[in-house]
């Protein structure tokens, strides 16, 4: 519960803890829909999980697939591993299966039985119903003729419309069907059609569970009564989530009815980066746009202007101009008394037409700020991203190589305001940039003061996207100070960033992914690079735009770190020309560095050369150095030249900077991978032992690595054991 679920950071901590559980009584652990996980957890903790050795527990794993790391864990361990054919009954079964209900068949209708039901359980016991009150099986094969012969067709008139008016649910309780039938106490006729085998009732929630099959019936059963039938009851549906303030379900049925007026009157502010049932946001958005009738969009102008704004964050430039102008053309003739703060909310969103230059944005924003009297925006709320998911300030708002420290002011300026409007929204960033271009520069005390600065303001605010780079730039930080743990601590803190609950979407996951990508890159562990950025295929994957091009930044770099330098050139003439508008001069000066590696391995050293002196010219110009030295390994002779010839007041700066970061990731590796710590610690019992050897209490500890006080005493007890040591005081000298 502490680190939340493994990955590559904490898997070691998270076996350690899994196998330091103990159980005084027969115990079942049943982890259900596993394929959900089985993506995100590594085959170490499917190992803990099968290798426990806990005595008394039993692992049950319910899955629909199973991916082939775990397949191959499960092939060489003696798992008992049940498959759907393991749970289909013979004919043998069949029937002990009547005569245990106290109605025997003979061998020959339990095999025809086993033949058209195929042995599935549920086939069987509705032939078994049919038996039961007949006297003679059914000659219908197919489960839901069986279903609609036992279990419809035996309801009254009434209980069957209450049923399809109940059936957009799969669970219901006794309020909330008196609200989808407008009656305060529950019928008879009604209790009674609850009295179903195959709705199940849970005393404990009280409440009532139906069947998946009783429920796909019901939904066939509701289509054959038509659609004005069908419309009607996904409405009332919709009207009941709406009351319980079920927003998102809510707005699932009215997406089915295409109710735009009911759509548009709920407040889904907290729903644009949401699915709703199966369709994303912005596609709902679009449709709104696209298709709402112009007196309805006339009636919910707020409502219009936050589509508006997922329009943007989507990146559909052309269906947002549309829509922007309808609604300038509607409130110039608005007299609702929330017209002035409408002509804020409308001028707010235009600023960003401007986006990323800060002086234009910094005049629009100004002129919105007078509009609000004061207020906060309602369409711009702080849990959405801030800069449409785009992590780093620096890549977006450096656009002119040379002017570094005055963009730096300008979004510090733009910030004052835009902050203020949008109730704290990229709090942290304009210090961020500056903590970004210190560190580039080289500087790291700089750049260490100014991101913690940015990561208490970003707290202050839950930014995540600020969090996120902000704990990204330490473990960087970190690597050149040669600082295991503060490097360990780092990544694991990227995970804090996710734990806002309000943006712990699909954004701040993926950007987790980029970020650590990045790192394992750097760190030559690139196969622990989540699977999506290894492909480097985005187009399936449900994103931000803005997103895209630090996800390939992540996936060219693996692919220079595989070795794989013919298919990155191949790839980089296609991405370069494919190019619609220019990239930032932080993100040409990466994109062409690690292009330029490529070129360097396949022997093309006149292209590698163009290419760096391309990236220097953008990134010289504000002393910009780390990111060359971070490629030195790659073509370091060709930068020295041209710092040497072009920018020879930068290169006794560079060989400092590459000096240091070079060592700096060689220890860190060193520590990281070559198992150097002392009699085989691992990396976090090597964590817990320096920290006691500094004097650090077990509470001090744990506060420091995020973890609880009993997992410190277990790793110390690890320790001490693989030292044979019996107190701290002998800590110090075997570490040193």
């Amino acid at each position: 519960m502490k680190i939340e679920l493994p990955n590559a950071a904490n898997v070691g901590e998270a076996c350690d803890a899994f196998r330091s559980v103990r159980c005084g009584q027969e115990s079942y652990f049943v982890i259900d829909n596993y394929q959900i996980l089985q993506d995100f957890l590594l085959p170490p903790f499917f190992s803990a999980l099968i290798e426990h050795g806990i005595d008394g527990l039993h692992i049950i794993i319910i899955s629909q697939i199973l991916n082939k790391n775990f397949r191959s864990i499960l092939s060489s361990r003696g798992v008992l591993h049940i498959t759907s054919a393991d749970l289909r009954l013979d004919s043998e079964d069949i029937c002990r299966y009547f005569k245990a209900a106290g109605a025997g068949i003979s061998a020959n209708d339990a095999k025809s039985l086993a033949q058209y039901t195929e042995g599935w359980i549920i086939a069987v016991f509705l032939q078994f119903c049919t038996f039961r009150e007949t006297g003679t099986l059914s000659d219908t094969s197919g489960i839901m003729m069986l279903m609609e012969q036992i279990v419809w067709d035996v309801l009254t008139e009434e209980q069957k419309t209450f049923l399809l008016l109940v059936s957009a649910f799969d669970v219901i309780n006794v309020p909330r069907a008196c609200r989808l039938l407008d009656c305060e106490t529950l019928p008879e006729y009604a209790l009674k059609s609850l009295e179903n085998p195959f709705i199940r009732y849970d005393p404990a929630e009280r409440r009532y569970e139906l069947h998946g099959i009783m429920s796909e019936m019901l939904v066939l059963k509701r289509a054959e009564r038509g659609a004005d039938f069908e419309n009607a009851c996904l409405l009332k549906a919709g009207d009941c989530c709406r009351d319980e303030g079920m927003t998102d379900k809510a707005l699932s049925f009215y997406v089915q009815v295409k109710d735009y007026e009911r759509m548009l009157s709920i407040d889904f502010s907290q729903l644009l980066l949401a699915e709703i049932g199966n369709t994303p946001f912005e596609k709902i958005a679009l449709d709104i746009a696209m298709n709402c009738p112009a007196d309805l969009k006339r009636r919910h102008l707020f409502s219009m202007l936050r589509v508006a704004w997922a329009l943007l964050m989507f990146s559909m430039t052309e269906a947002f101009d549309g829509l922007m102008a309808e609604i300038q053309v509607m409130l110039t003739s608005c007299r609702d008394a929330d017209r002035s703060w409408l002509l804020g909310e409308w001028t707010l969103l235009s600023s960003f037409k401007a986006y990323p230059h800060l002086a234009k944005m910094t005049v629009i924003v100004r002129e919105a700020a007078g509009y609000f009297n004061g207020k906060c925006s309602r369409v711009i709320l702080p849990t959405i991203p801030w800069c449409f998911g785009e992590f780093s300030p620096f890549a977006v708002f450096h656009t002119t190589p040379g002017e570094a420290d005055r963009e730096a002011d300008a979004l510090e300026e733009y910030l004052a305001v835009y902050s203020k409007l949008t109730n704290g929204s990229g709090a942290g960033a304009d210090v961020l940039f500056r903590a970004e271009l210190a560190f580039l520069r080289g500087n790291l005390t700089d750049a260490e003061i100014l991101t913690y600065q940015a990561i208490t303001l970003a707290e202050s605010s839950q930014q995540s996207m600020v969090h996120l780079r902000s704990t990204h730039q330490l473990a960087e930080i970190a690597l050149q100070k040669m600082d295991l743990v503060g490097w360990q601590n780092a990544i694991r803190s990227m995970e804090r960033a996710a734990s806002y609950a309000a943006q712990n979407t699909f954004v701040t996951r993926l950007n987790i992914d980029i970020l650590r990508g990045i790192l394992l890159n750097e760190m030559h562990e690139q196969q622990k690079v989540a699977e999506w950025l290894q492909k480097g295929d985005f187009s399936g994957r449900r994103t931000l735009p803005a997103i895209v091009f630090s996800a390939r930044f992540v996936y060219f770099s693996f692919l220079m770190q595989q070795g794989e330098f013919t298919k990155l050139v191949g790839i980089s003439q296609a991405y370069l020309a494919s190019l619609k508008e220019d990239l930032t001069p932080f993100s040409t000066m990466l994109f062409y560095l690690t292009f330029a590696a490529g070129y360097t391995a396949v022997g093309n050293i006149a292209k590698a050369a163009e290419y760096i002196e391309y990236a220097a010219d953008r990134a010289f110009p504000d002393g910009l150095i780390m990111s060359f030295a971070s490629f030195s390994a790659r073509h370091d002779a060709v930068t020295e030249m041209l710092i040497n010839n072009k920018y020879p007041a930068l290169l006794e700066k560079y060989q400092q900077v590459k000096a240091r970061f070079v060592s700096g990731k060689e220890e860190l590796r060193r520590a990281l991978h070559s198992g150097d710590f002392p009699s085989d610690l691992t990396a976090r019992e090597y964590e817990v032992a320096k920290l006691a050897a500094e004097g650090l209490r077990n509470s001090e500890i744990a506060e420091r690595l995020f973890v609880t006080e009993s997992t410190v005493r277990a790793h110390l007890r690890v320790v001490f054991q693989k030292l044979e040591i019996d107190r701290r005081a002998k800590l110090m000298e075997i570490l040193r």
